[in-house]
């Protein structure tokens, strides 16, 4: 047998040697194969059905998928003051929930009545910013969701649904913050005595100048519905004026 020509390669050589590593080393084999036929497509597929998504997608998502719904999982206090999307126009409700991972298994009990069939059902998570939305996500696609999405940067974040709102998304859909309403009391009088008035105004409306006009206006009226009269002035003096 005739020695190879120097710089080149022994095919016939590289495949014995590859065989008897197959052969000495068959769990390691089964190993790597079990990882790319197994793991590598398992892996591919989760990181494609449960994932950090931008806002505008998960409205997309939200619009084009019939079967997507939104899930808030802020909490209460939270939502008193700023609202979930209003999601009407596309027939559809934001589900609230708030989600903590002390509360899991209450948190997947309650989503599960609020959405009986999760293998059919897309799941967008929506939070602050994207502290809990991942977690929630996670959890939810291991209990049988179809697809579960955790919004990037929630509500507040510096791409969150706030920030491309004004520029990229409906105004129906835009989240409105909740402004309480103060109560104003004003006091007039009329000619049958006092009236009180009771007017809802809105936080940040003027307050001071409606009790001042009002009087204004109410001294006016009693004014123009007395009859005029001469009232002479009375003099201190004992004698009588001349």
């Amino acid at each position: 047998m005739s020695s190879p020509e120097p710089g080149k390669v022994n095919l016939e050589a590289v495949l014995v040697s590859v065989d008897e590593f197959f052969n000495k080393n068959p769990f390691f084999v089964a190993g790597c194969t079990f990882i790319w036929l197994v793991v590598v497509p398992l892996t591919k597929q989760y990181l494609s059905k449960c994932k950090f998504i931008p806002a505008i997608d998960a409205f997309r998502k939200l619009r084009d998928d019939p079967s997507a719904q939104l899930l808030d999982i802020r909490e209460n206090k939270t939502l008193a003051s700023l609202a979930s999307p209003n999601l009407s126009f596309l027939n559809k409700d934001t589900v609230q929930l708030h989600f903590t991972a002390e509360n899991e298994d209450r948190f997947v009990k309650e989503v599960l009545e609020k959405f009986p069939n999760p293998a059919n059902t897309v799941i967008c998570v929506l939070d602050n910013f994207d502290g809990n939305s991942l977690k929630a996500a996670e959890l939810l696609y291991k209990k049988g969701f179809k697809e579960a999405y955790a919004i990037r940067d929630g509500v507040m974040g510096k791409k969150g649904w706030l920030a491309i709102q004004e520029t990229l998304l409906p105004p129906s859909v835009h989240i409105s913050s909740k402004k309480k309403k103060k109560v104003k009391i004003s006091r007039g009088f009329g000619v049958n005595g006092a009236v009180d008035q009771v007017e809802d105004k809105k936080e940040g409306s003027s307050s001071t100048n409606a009790p001042i006009l009002e009087s204004q206006t109410m001294d006016h009226e009693l004014t123009e519905s007395m009859p005029h009269a001469k009232v002479g002035s009375h003099s201190s003096s004992p004698y009588p004026n001349v």
